[in-house]
């Protein structure tokens, strides 16, 4: 991990010109410089990933729902009423769940937009 996100103070300090003529110095920088690149680019790629983990949840709750809708209709035959309703009551429960991921996902990022 990454304690601190800048140089501490003695390390930006040009005593007499070292910094210039000083190829240890100017590696040490260059060092610095890519490592806080990499992590930027890590914390753009994590940012990335999560909207699209956020996309994924809500259609594999979509998707659940559908499936449980879909066994509803399979059980036509007489005395699956039981099966029937649970099936119904489950379809129900996710797309609720779908429903308030969907909003709480919005309420974190306002530009959140799904399929």
């Amino acid at each position: 991990g990454q304690r601190n996100s800048t140089l501490p103070w003695f390390w930006s300090l040009d005593v007499q010109g070292d910094s210039v003529s000083n190829d240890w110095m100017n590696e040490f920088h260059r060092v610095h410089w890519l490592h806080t690149k990499a992590l930027q680019d890590r914390w753009a790629e994590e940012l990335l990933l999560v909207g699209h983990e956020m996309c994924w949840t809500i259609n594999f709750l979509v998707h659940k729902a559908q499936t449980w809708l879909d066994r509803t209709n399979q059980n036509g035959k007489p005395g699956w009423d039981g099966l029937s309703c649970y099936a119904i009551r489950q379809a129900q429960m996710y797309r609720l769940l779908a429903e308030d991921a969907w909003a709480w996902f919005v309420e974190v990022n306002s530009t959140f937009s799904h399929n």
